[in-house]
C-alpha cells in the first residue's frame, strides 16, 4: 500500500482522468484534499462523523472567503463526492454525511390546472369516438377505440396498453374476461396474467376486434393488420401498434373537427396528446384512486387461475398439482393420513427469536464493509490488471481472501452475512469463472447499494426466504429512480448471486425468478391458491379424532397459522408458548387468541396477529388444547423458554427441516408437485382481501363459490371488517387506509409488496368495483 499525500493522489487521479480534477471542480476537490491528507504522507486515514462535519464547515467558510458561496447543503454534497472517491483508496475510510432527499407524494388526481383541463377535455372527445367507429367499421378504428378504453377506463398507461394489445390473442378472452400479461411479454400460460371481467365500454369495441378476427388461430395475434404480422417480435408489435393508432386518431380528430362540439377538446389534437389527456379521466369518473392506477406500470398484479365465482362450475375442481387440475377424492385420500411424525431425535435449536447484535457496529458499517470488498478487488488488480485465472495466483489470492474474510468477521463479527457471501461470490467469479476485473467491479456495484445494505437482513442469508429477496430488491431501488434496464441488470446479477448461493447449499427457501421476467416476484405457480376447501381437507385429514400433543395436530396448526394467520416459516419456528395469548371463554363458547411475533428481519415484522379474527373456532380450539399439552409437559421451563413447536417433554424448538419440511411433504402428498409453505402467505392475503370486500358489498359474497364457508358468513365478514378498520371505525374505509391494515397485519412495511406480489384475488375486487351497480327502487 503506497504512501500518500493530497497531492500525490491528485496526481494519481490526473493521471486516471478523474472526474473530481475536471474544471470547475478541480480546485474544490484540492482544497478538500488539502484540508484531509495535507502534506504528510500516510498509508492509512480514518475521518468520524465529527471530523467530517468540521470539513464540511471549514469548506464552507473558504468559498464565502473566495467570494464563490455556496449553501451548506451544496457544501455537504461536494465533500460527500470526494469522499466517497476517497473511499475507493485503500486504507482510506470516511464517514458520508446524511443527505436528505425529498419524497416525492404521488396523488392519482390532476396536480395542475392543465392537466385538469385535458382530462375534461378527453371526456367530450370520448362520447363521439363509438359512433365514429361505428360509422367507418375499420378494425383500425375500433382499435383506437380499444385502446383509448383500456387508458381511460382501466387506467392503463400507454406502456401497458401496447404491451397488452401487442399480446393479444383469443386465448387470454374467457366470457368477458380479459387476462392482462403482468408482465412484459408475458407468455401464455405459463406467466403471470391480471383477469379482470370488461365493462361494456371496453367490452364493445374488443368484441368488434374479434369478430372481426374470428377466422383467426386461438393463438394468433388479433391485432395483426396484414400478412407476416403474426411473426413480428413483441417491440415490432408494439412499434406497429403505435403507428397504427396514431394513424387512426389522427384520420378521426380531422373528420371531428367539423363536428358542433369540436371546441369542448382543443387541446387534444393528435396521439400523444390523447395519452396525456387519458391519464386522469379513470379516477375523475369516480373509481377510487387504488384502483384508477393499479395497472399503471409494469409489473403487474398476478391474478390466481382457480375459478372463485359460483358461475365457474369447475371451481371445486380445482388443485394446486396439475395445470388447471382438480380436487383429489375427498373419501379415499380421508381414509389414508399418511402424514410423516417428526421424530423426537431431530434436530432442534434453543426456543426464541434468533437474532444478531447490532450494538457492535458502527453507524456507516455498510460503507465501510463495501469498502473493504473494493479494496479487495483493488489489491487483486496489483496481482494482474485484468484477470487472476492463471495458476500462479492460488497462493496470492487464497492469501487475499483469506485476509479480507477476517477483516469483514472483524467488521460485523460474525460470519455468514451477505457481504461474506459477496466476497465468495466475487472471488469465484474472478479464479473459477474466470472473469475480468472490470466484471467483478461491475457485479460489484449492482449487488451492494447503501439502500439494500441497510436492510436487516443482511446480516444473516440462513433464514432468507421469498419476503426477504422482495424487501430487497425494493430496498435497492429505492435511493434512485432506476431506469427498466437497470433493473433488469441488478435481477439479473441478484439471481445469478442466489444461484451461487444455492450451489453451496444457501438460500434453500428462495424460489428463483425466471430469466425473462423484469421483477423478483416468485413463481407464478403460487398464484394457484389454496382454496378454504382445500384448507379444510388437510385440517381434518391431521387433526380429526387426534388425541391432544399428536404431532398431526402441531402439522395442522402449522398450516393454518400459514393460511389465516399469514405466518412466514420462519416466525412460525420462533413462536414459544409466551408468544400465544388467550382470553377466558365467552358467552357463545369462544375464546379470542393473539399470536405475538415478538421478532423478526424487519420492524414491521414484529406484531399481534388476532387469529380468533383469520381463523375458524375448531382452529382456536385445537390451539388451546395444544398449548395446554406443552405446558404440562414442559412445566420445568417458563413460558419464554418453552417452544410451540419442538419434540414433545423438551423445551427446544424444531428447526425449519425438522417442522416446515414435512408439513410441505405432506402438503405436496395431497394437493400437487407446485406447494411451497410461502404459498399459504400469498393465500393469506388473497383469501383476507376477499372476504374485507365481501363484507362491505353482500351481493359480491353472493357470487363467490365459497359463499358458504364459515370465512364468508356474515358475523366473521362483520368481524373481520371491524377489526380491520380498527379506532378509525368507518373512516378507515373513506380515507382509503384498510389496505395498510392489511399491510401491517402480514407483516410488511408498505403496500406496493402486498399488491404486486401476494394479492391474488384483486381482479375480482376490480372488476366488480368497476361494474355497473343497479340503483334501488324506492
Amino acid at each position: 500500500m503506497a504512501l500518500l499525500n493530497a497531492e500525490r493522489l491528485l496526481s494519481e487521479w490526473k493521471e486516471g482522468s478523474h472526474a473530481l480534477i475536471q474544471d470547475p471542480q478541480i480546485n474544490d476537490t484540492r482544497f478538500i484534499l488539502d484540508s484531509a491528507l495535507g502534506n504528510a504522507l500516510t498509508r492509512t486515514k480514518q475521518w468520524n462523523h465529527k471530523d467530517v462535519a468540521a470539513l464540511i464547515e471549514r469548506f464552507f467558510e473558504w468559498r464565502k472567503e473566495t467570494q464563490r458561496p455556496v449553501s451548506r447543503q451544496q457544501a455537504r454534497d461536494r465533500i460527500n463526492r470526494v469522499l466517497t472517491a476517497l473511499n475507493t483508496v485503500p486504507g482510506m475510510q470516511a464517514v458520508l454525511m446524511p443527505e436528505p432527499i425529498a419524497v416525492h407524494r404521488p396523488s392519482a388526481l390532476p396536480t395542475t390546472p392543465r392537466s385538469f383541463s385535458l382530462s375534461e377535455q378527453m371526456m367530450a372527445l370520448e362520447r363521439h369516438l363509438l359512433p365514429w367507429c361505428r360509422k367507418h367499421q375499420d378494425i383500425d378504428a375500433w382499435l383506437m377505440l380499444l385502446a383509448i378504453r383500456l387508458m381511460t377506463r382501466l387506467g392503463m398507461s400507454e406502456t401497458v396498453m401496447l404491451g397488452t394489445l401487442a399480446m393479444l390473442s383469443q386465448k387470454h378472452i374467457s366470457g368477458r374476461e380479459l387476462a392482462i400479461p403482468s408482465s412484459p411479454n408475458a407468455q401464455w400460460p405459463d406467466d403471470g396474467h391480471y383477469r379482470i371481467t370488461l365493462h361494456d365500454d371496453v367490452w364493445i369495441p374488443l368484441r368488434a376486434l374479434t369478430t372481426r378476427m374470428k377466422h383467426k388461430e386461438t393463438n394468433a395475434w388479433l391485432c395483426t393488420s396484414g400478412k407476416n404480422t403474426d411473426s413480428l417480435n413483441y417491440k415490432d408489435r408494439r412499434n406497429q401498434l403505435r403507428q397504427r393508432l396514431k394513424a387512426s386518431i389522427k384520420q378521426c380528430l380531422t373528420e371531428l373537427r367539423s363536428h358542433p362540439d369540436s371546441h369542448a377538446w382543443p387541446a387534444v389534437r393528435h396521439w400523444s396528446s390523447v395519452v396525456s389527456s387519458s391519464r386522469y379521466v379513470n379516477v375523475m369518473r369516480g373509481i377510487p384512486p387504488l384502483w384508477s392506477t393499479l395497472l399503471r406500470q409494469y409489473p403487474l398484479p398476478t391474478c390466481t387461475p382457480v375459478p372463485l365465482l359460483a358461475q365457474h362450475n369447475e371451481a371445486h375442481q380445482y388443485t394446486p398439482g396439475a395445470h388447471m387440475g382438480r380436487l383429489p377424492a375427498r373419501v379415499s385420500k380421508h381414509s389414508q393420513t399418511p402424514a410423516p411424525i417428526p421424530e423426537t431425535s431431530s434436530t432442534t435449536r434453543p426456543a426464541g427469536v434468533y437474532s444478531f447484535s447490532t450494538q457492535h457496529l458502527p453507524i456507516d458499517w455498510q460503507r465501510r464493509a463495501k469498502n473493504l470488498l473494493q479494496q479487495f478487488l483493488a489489491d487483486t488488480a496489483r496481482l494482474h490488471p485484468t484477470k487472476v485465472v492463471a495458476k500462479k495466483h492460488d497462493a496470492p489470492m487464497q492469501a487475499l481472501l483469506t485476509r479480507y474474510e477476517k477483516r469483514l468477521t472483524r467488521l460485523i463479527g460474525h460470519r455468514g452475512h451477505y457481504l461474506d457471501w459477496i466476497l465468495q461470490f466475487l472471488y469465484h467469479q474472478l479464479r473459477s469463472q474466470g472473469n475480468k476485473l472490470s466484471t467483478a467491479r461491475t457485479l460489484l456495484s449492482r449487488l451492494t447499494p447503501i439502500t439494500m445494505l441497510l436492510h436487516d437482513a443482511v446480516l444473516d442469508l440462513s433464514d432468507w426466504d421469498d419476503d426477504v429477496v422482495l424487501e430487497l430488491h425494493m430496498e435497492a431501488q429505492s435511493g434512485t429512480q432506476w431506469s427498466a434496464r437497470t433493473r433488469e441488470h441488478f435481477i439479473k446479477s441478484f439471481r445469478q448471486f442466489m444461484q451461487f448461493c444455492q450451489h453451496y447449499g444457501m438460500l434453500e427457501d428462495v424460489s428463483l425468478p425466471k430469466k425473462r421476467s423484469g421483477s423478483l416476484a416468485p413463481s407464478v405457480l403460487r398464484t394457484r391458491i389454496l382454496s378454504p376447501d382445500h384448507m379444510q381437507l388437510l385440517w381434518r385429514t391431521l387433526t380429526h379424532h387426534v388425541p391432544p400433543g399428536d404431532p398431526r395436530q402441531m402439522m395442522g396448526l402449522v398450516i393454518a397459522l400459514g393460511f389465516y394467520g399469514g405466518l412466514r416459516a420462519s416466525e412460525i419456528e420462533a413462536l414459544t408458548l409466551n408468544s400465544v395469548v388467550f382470553s377466558a371463554v365467552n358467552e357463545q363458547g369462544n375464546r379470542s387468541c393473539w399470536v405475538e411475533i415478538l421478532g423478526g428481519k424487519t420492524a414491521a415484522a414484529r406484531r399481534r396477529v388476532a387469529l380468533h379474527i383469520m381463523a375458524p373456532p375448531s382452529v382456536i380450539h385445537c390451539m388451546n388444547e395444544w398449548v395446554k399439552t406443552r405446558q404440562a409437559e414442559c412445566s420445568s421451563w417458563s413460558l419464554a423458554e418453552t417452544a410451540l413447536f419442538g419434540p414433545r417433554h423438551s423445551p427446544q424448538a424444531y428447526v425449519r427441516k425438522s417442522l416446515i419440511q414435512p408439513v410441505i411433504e405432506w402438503m405436496r402428498y395431497m394437493m400437487g408437485e407446485d406447494i411451497d409453505f410461502h404459498g399459504l402467505r400469498h393465500a393469506a392475503v388473497s383469501w383476507t382481501l376477499l372476504r374485507l370486500h365481501a363484507a362491505q358489498h353482500h351481493t359480491f359474497r353472493d357470487a363467490l363459490q365459497h359463499k358458504y364457508h364459515w370465512m364468508f358468513q356474515p358475523a366473521p365478514l362483520q368481524t373481520i371488517l371491524e377489526y380491520f378498520c380498527g379506532a378509525e371505525g368507518l373512516d378507515t374505509l373513506s380515507r382509503g387506509t384498510l389496505l395498510l391494515q392489511v399491510t401491517k397485519w402480514i407483516g410488511h412495511r408498505e403496500p406496493g409488496t402486498l399488491i404486486e406480489n401476494y394479492a391474488h384475488t384483486l381482479g375480482l375486487i376490480h372488476s366488480d368495483i368497476l361494474a355497473p351497480k343497479t340503483k334501488l327502487k324506492d
